[in-house]
């Protein structure tokens, strides 16, 4: 993680609120493909991309408070990032886009290792939407 760096603070915050936006966007379009929509679901999945962007925000007020090592921002936005482009292509594959086998293998085996583990909660339902 030391060798990894934004080119530009900004995009610390900037690219997991892109990434976000693109799995709610991605969401909403797998939910009207396939008739689904539920303002509930989609509520918990707002609140759920608030909860990450503020984990960046406090990730950024720590590391200017405390010394450490390692960016911890840069480190909690990769996280995020990764999680969001997981759910990106959860969505993009419920919503009927074709993927080659071993990329939805690959992405079931990740997700699978999220949720297994117990400090990530497990999402309710396909996507965000």
């Amino acid at each position: 993680m030391d060798q990894i760096h934004f080119t530009n603070a900004v995009w610390e915050f900037l690219l997991p609120a892109i990434a976000a936006g693109a799995d709610v966007l991605t969401g909403l379009l797998q939910a009207g493909i396939n008739n689904c929509y539920n303002s509930s679901v989609m509520r918990k999945g707002l609140y759920r991309k608030l909860g990450e962007l503020t984990c960046v925000v406090l990730a950024y007020v720590g590391s200017i408070a405390i010394t450490l090592p390692i960016d911890i921002t840069a480190f909690v936005s990769i996280y995020i990032v990764i999680m969001e482009i997981i759910s990106v292509l959860e969505n993009l594959s419920a919503a009927g886009v074709p993927f080659p086998v071993w990329i939805l293998r690959k992405l079931k085996k990740a997700a699978d290792k999220l949720a297994e583990d117990p400090a990530v909660e497990q999402k309710d339902g396909e996507g965000d939407a």
